[in-house]
């Protein structure tokens, strides 16, 4: 009947899989309840959760199983085994005796007839080895039983079968029960223990092998099968049907044969001082013979009832395993989710070699943002001398909305916002078209950006060569800024400011040595410092509505006979504290646009 639960969970497991359970909430199964449904004894209704399952009972009853298979070696090597060995000299001397009656056949009945029914020797008084080999077999089954579940244990390439072992080890008790069947047909009785000793037979050498399995975590239905053809086997079929006759009239004939031998006046002497009949002496008797049996079905009964206990234990057990291992995985997915948002901060807010930096810098320790929103945890740590670098040829430029301020005090706040966050946005979507191109920072309506910083763009120029959709591909860091700030005049007039005057901003630009590093621990902030920023501040500052102004150092990388822009010298302008610096304009309408 092992081959039932086999069944069940290979050849029926299409028609039980009713749903597909996930402990993931997020996951892509869906939850059909708070808690996996089950079927009785066949488990879950999720067959691959019930696969699960299997595999972790195999691997957590390790210790139960190889306990169980030593306990029924031991059981059974001291017990049937060591008795049978006891008299294999007696069984040797009756084969012997019963071949010198080989040439009588009379005298082989009578030898027959003298051993009694129930024994061995009455059936195949021929097959002394027989009877031994069918021990022997047994002893090396439960040895094989227990080299196989330790090799299917300790060697990885057994790993995904382990869960044979809940088949293999019924398989073997099954085999055990068909060979204890056979033999307890044909050698049921004890010539010391008279006509009861079937019983005896039964319990001390059947059974007692079969108590290993209280150590054994097997599933329910198996047990139920193994227990179910114990009892069909050992309690119905072998004593009704035995050769010797129904073994159960045995105890009614035992029951006759003992009041027989009690002395008659004793007995009437019983009956008369307690007022009891002799049927119910009988009966008495007879449920003293049969109190063996009875605590032999108990235990049988007790060995399934804990075999349910188990498992519904073994079950919650993988539940709440399922459960932890679960909520585990959303934290670390939640913790990498979170890391990952953190360093996708870093990086908006510095530039790449930087961010690499700093998070290579707190590789040992963890990167938390305070409640606020303004502390990233990097307060411990000397951000300027660990960043800090020079830039050579760095082109600066700013930006400025012409009229912000007068604008600025006629309309809502929110709408001055609104209207910085759409004017930026078409700015930002610019410096992303180019890898040369880095946003330093915006500073009310001013918005500077960067040409040429080393290491601050996460693609290369090279790459941004082979797409021709980038502008300031093919141009010098300085070609860079200039193309933006033409693009960003554009876009400028594009839009219509709160006051519904038409957006125009002045844009200037400077060429130069600058430092890069980060300020502060709240709120961190990559500068750029040196004179260049304030030359290209000025720039902005002096310059002309509409227009793009550059300083001479600018003037001298894009004024070349194949420049694609084209400028009209402004000639000497006054900067706050520069002094007069000869400046120059981007021409409206340029040269190979007409």
């Amino acid at each position: 009947m092992v081959f039932l639960d086999v069944l069940v969970n290979y050849g029926c497991r299409r028609w039980l899989h009713k749903e597909d359970y996930s402990f993931d909430e997020d996951g892509d199964k869906t939850r059909s309840s708070s808690k996996p449904s089950q079927y009785p004894l066949l488990g879950f209704k999720d067959r691959h959760l019930e696969d699960e399952y299997l595999e972790h009972l195999v691997v957590a009853s390790r210790a139960r199983i190889i306990l169980g298979y030593v306990t029924a070696i031991l059981l059974y090597a001291s017990g049937p085994f060591a008795t049978v060995w006891m008299l294999f000299d007696v069984y040797v001397w009756v084969q012997g005796h019963y071949n010198t009656l080989s040439d009588d056949e009379e005298k082989q009945e009578q030898f027959r007839t003298n051993v009694g029914a129930g024994y061995w020797t009455y059936y195949f008084p021929n097959s002394v080895a027989l009877f031994y080999f069918l021990y022997c077999i047994v002893l090396v089954m439960f040895v094989f039983g227990l080299v196989a579940v330790m090799c299917m244990y300790q060697m990885k390439r057994f790993e995904k079968y382990r869960t044979w072992i809940l088949y293999i080890t019924p398989a073997i008790y099954l085999l055990y029960m068909v060979q204890a069947g056979f033999m307890f047909t044909f050698s049921n009785q004890v010539a010391v223990y008279g006509d009861l000793s079937w019983i005896f037979v039964l319990i001390y050498q059947v059974a007692s092998p079969l108590a290993s399995l209280f150590f054994i975590t097997l599933p329910p239905l198996v047990m139920l099968e193994l227990t179910t053809v114990f009892v069909l086997v050992f309690l119905v079929i072998v004593p009704l049907c035995n050769p010797a006759g129904n073994l159960w009239n045995l105890i009614d004939e035992a029951t006759d044969a003992l009041l027989q031998q009690t002395d008659k006046m004793s007995v009437g002497l019983l009956l008369s001082i307690n007022g009891i009949t002799e049927g119910r002496i009988t009966e008495k008797w007879m449920y003293s013979y049969s109190i063996p049996i009875v605590m032999l079905c108990v235990l049988v009964v007790c060995l399934v009832v804990v075999s349910v206990i188990v498992d519904i234990s073994n079950r919650q057990s993988f539940i709440n395993k399922k459960i932890i291992e679960a909520l585990t995985k959303q934290r670390e997915e939640t913790l990498l989710q979170q890391k990952e948002d953190h360093e996708n901060l870093i990086h908006s807010i510095f530039p790449p070699v930087v961010a690499k930096d700093l998070i290579r810098k707190q590789s040992g320790q963890d990167l938390t943002v305070s409640k606020s929103g303004r502390d990233f945890g990097l307060s411990h740590m000397n951000l300027g001398s660990l960043v800090a670098q020079m830039h050579h040829e760095v082109t600066i430029l700013f930006t400025d909305i012409v009229g912000f301020t007068s604008m600025s005090q006629t309309v809502a706040p929110q709408q001055v916002m609104e209207f910085l966050h759409d004017l930026f946005v078409r700015f930002d979507d610019l410096v992303d078209m180019d890898p040369s191109l880095w946003k330093v920072e915006t500073i009310g309506d001013a918005f500077m950006i960067a040409s040429g910083l080393e290491g601050v763009r996460t693609k290369s120029l090279q790459s941004a060569i082979s797409d021709p959709s980038r502008i300031g591909s093919s141009l010098s860091s300085a070609g860079s800024a200039i193309l933006f700030g033409k693009s960003a005049l554009a876009a400028a007039r594009t839009l219509t400011m709160p006051n519904s005057m038409q957006c125009q901003i002045r844009a200037g630009v400077h060429t130069g040595d600058v430092c890069s590093g980060v300020v502060g621990s709240r709120m961190p902030r990559y500068c750029l410092f040196g004179d260049t920023v304030s030359t290209a501040s000025r720039m902005e500052s002096s310059g002309v509505p509409g227009r793009m102004q550059i300083s001479e150092a600018t003037h001298a990388l894009v004024c070349g006979d194949d420049s694609d822009f084209c400028w009209d010298e402004r000639g000497y302008v006054e900067v706050k504290g520069k002094g007069k610096l000869k400046t120059y304009l981007l021409r409206e309408s340029e040269r190979g646009d007409d």
